[in-house]
């Protein structure tokens, strides 16, 4: 079984990219100084100037936050806790850092909508969840620990408000 963490919201969710992560081509990862295993650059199949690498200089830099669209799991996972229209996944490694970062994008989406959903579930478990309601004034990097914590008990959902 896999966590899988997701925002709903009735209002579109704007997508946030790692900053960190670029696509470099076969020539430019090695003009970089960027070691490449042999059945790469050995193919002589592959164009070698085509961007199909992702490269971070640190592997903690691969852990900052995204949202996504575009769901890695199935909608169903999505479907059996939450009703609203707009899902992004949240791809992250919990920081006080990233979290402050988090609080930040529900504040701001706030903006535009009632509420939001920030959800932690079990890939392919649908069990009763608990869900915690606060407004967005109450919302802090520690009300979004829960993200970060190592185990699952049940499915679990902050909903924050605006008001």
């Amino acid at each position: 079984m896999s966590e899988f963490q997701f925002i709903a919201s009735n209002q579109p969710l704007q997508e946030v990219e790692n900053p960190y992560i670029e696509y470099l081509s076969i020539n430019e990862a090695i003009k970089k100084g960027v070691v490449l295993p042999e059945m790469l650059t050995d193919d002589e199949e592959l164009d070698r100037d085509e961007k199909i690498l992702m490269h971070v200089e640190s592997e903690e830099q691969l852990d900052e936050i995204e949202v996504k669209r575009e769901l890695y799991y199935a909608e169903e996972n999505v479907e059996a806790y939450s009703k609203k229209p707009h899902v992004a996944e949240l791809r992250w490694r919990y920081t006080e850092t990233r979290a402050q970062q988090l609080v930040d994008y529900i504040t701001d989406h706030l903006k535009t909508a009632d509420e939001v959903e920030i959800w932690k579930v079990w890939v392919d478990e649908q069990t009763e969840p608990s869900v915690k309601t606060i407004t967005r004034d109450e919302l802090t990097i520690d009300t979004l620990r829960f993200l970060g914590d190592i185990g699952f008990e049940r499915p679990e959902c902050l909903r924050v408000t605006k008001a």
